[in-house]
């Protein structure tokens, strides 16, 4: 068998080789992924953020109830709201 470089290399030296490759790059596959956390040591509590967006979400509900729309109308401009960004 002839390399890259037009070398002979012994057929059960390829072998060898791609098998070495092979097994490295099944090795390297097998350890998890484990991104770092990308806003320092502890992450943001997403529990006590779901509660407060869900508080104001409702409050926005509310408020349109109290002024007369629908349930219809009311339900629409709270999701309008929400996918408004700042």
């Amino acid at each position: 068998m002839m390399n890259l470089f037009g070398i002979p290399v012994p057929d059960d030296v390829a072998a060898a080789f791609l098998a070495a490759a092979a097994n490295k790059r099944a090795e390297g596959a097998k350890k998890a992924y484990k991104p770092e956390n990308p806003w320092g040591k502890e992450a943001p509590d997403t529990e006590s953020k779901a509660k407060k967006s869900a508080g104001t979400a409702k409050k926005f509900f509310d408020a349109y109830m109290a002024e007369g729309f629908s349930r219809e109308e009311a339900f629409e401009l709270t999701k309008g709201n929400l996918n408004v960004k700042f």
